[in-house]
């Protein structure tokens, strides 16, 4: 095939990302989808699309309220800390959080055990034991709807993380990858190691470093109307009928992910603000170690470190509530693909990243030096939009 041809097939590629997010606006699963995708460092293609007849004005450069996109930056914040030496992976969890000494195990039977030691990497992994307030047939996840603990946007880390201890844990740390709180819990070893609130951490940190300007766990009062508005279901809607295609309606999440608590919110799951521009900061930053600028966050060596999977095969493929991913390990900081043969949408080896509830996406090829951030507002939704994206982008590469 010559260059030629190559260059019309990536082209009839890149315009099959704007089909495929024109097509989910057109079928009412999205108010809006925005992409930016970059190969080899410089930008491969970016865009918006949004429905006709929006009630609000689109702004330029929208804010996002990313959820659990948060966490690979959390994670990265604790890698960064032990690459100073300030944090092992082996370190027991009750060692710098001593409420977590006397942890129990609630089974699916509602029986209890005494927990064993949990340590910082189950932290990372998801092998904690803890849960989410959103598993219909987990107990434990039952006791976290009952307390409140992921609504209340009204409580600190400190204090979240309390409650989350006097709650059991949903199996035996390293038994098994179930998605959970543990990368709130991480946050608030973060800020215990080093002695600074987590927003300050991650701003000095991170934000500035990789010049994501946007990316807090607040809005300026004057930038508010770049905010994009929430879309989706409510989580006892998502419970009752969790395979339901729910109406494109919008939603109120303001208490618990609130925009306007400097002071006292943020979480290590969910609870940041970004632009597709920042989050693009960091995904190239997944890529290389360093900032754009080239400065560098963590060495070569601890990327390599970073990015190995570390689920054994008896716990693959992982499975996020009644959804599988197989083909993917999990390291560090979210998904890792270990082999292409088991995935079920187009991918590649060494391929990683993680979403969020609201339907946001990125990915970081490092064999390829690939990067792909999608973002909208729609928590609950159903639509393969995000991985579909990520196909079309993979499909453009000559």
């Amino acid at each position: 095939m010559n260059t030629r041809m190559l260059d019309y097939q990536a082209h009839s590629n890149l315009q099959l990302l704007k089909t495929v997010a024109q097509r989910n606006v057109d079928n009412n699963q999205f108010a809006s989808i925005e992409w930016q995708i970059k190969k080899d460092g410089d930008l491969f293609n970016e865009g918006s699309v949004t429905q006709s007849d929006l009630d609000w004005r689109y702004p330029q450069n929208p804010i996002y309220r990313i959820y659990s996109m948060t966490k690979p930056i959390v994670a990265l914040m604790g890698v960064i800390l032990i690459e100073r030496g300030q944090l092992h992976l082996s370190t027991a969890l009750a060692d710098i959080l001593p409420e977590f000494s006397k942890m129990e195990v609630m089974r699916r039977d509602r029986t209890t055990e005494q927990a064993r030691p949990i340590i910082i990497e189950q932290l990372f992994t998801h092998r904690a034991g803890f849960s989410y307030n959103f598993f219909p047939d987990c107990p434990v996840s039952s006791l976290y709807r009952q307390d409140g603990l992921m609504n209340d946007g009204e409580c600190s880390l400190e204090d979240f993380v309390s409650r989350a201890a006097q709650l059991p844990l949903a199996n035996q740390p390293n038994e098994r990858w179930h998605y959970s709180i543990a990368t709130d819990i991480l946050a608030r070893v973060l800020e215990v190691v080093s002695g600074k609130p987590l927003g300050a951490l991650l701003q000095h940190e991170i934000f500035d470093t990789l010049d994501m300007p946007d990316t807090q766990y607040f809005i300026s009062p004057s930038e508010r109307d770049r905010l994009l508005p929430m879309y989706g279901r409510s989580l006892d809607e998502i419970l009752n009928a969790p395979d339901a295609t729910s109406e494109l309606k919008k939603i109120d999440v303001s208490h618990q992910y609130p925009c306007d608590r400097p002071e006292s919110f943020a979480r290590g799951g969910h609870g940041l603000f970004s632009t597709t521009k920042d989050y693009m900061q960091f995904a190239q930053f997944c890529l290389t170690g360093h900032s754009a600028m080239g400065v560098p966050l963590v060495s070569r060596k601890m990327m390599d470190f970073m990015w190995a999977n570390r689920l054994p095969a008896e716990q693959l493929p992982y499975w996020l509530g009644p959804f599988p991913a197989p083909g993917y390990g999990f390291n560090l900081f979210g998904r890792i693909m270990i082999d292409p043969g088991q995935a079920i949408s187009l991918t590649g080896l060494g391929e990683g990243g993680w979403g969020g509830a609201a339907s946001t996406f990125f990915w970081a090829d490092r064999n390829e030096n690939f990067t792909g951030v999608v973002m909208t507002q729609n928590l609950g939704t159903l639509s393969s939009m995000r991985t579909d994206m990520m196909a079309a982008a993979y499909q453009a590469i000559a």
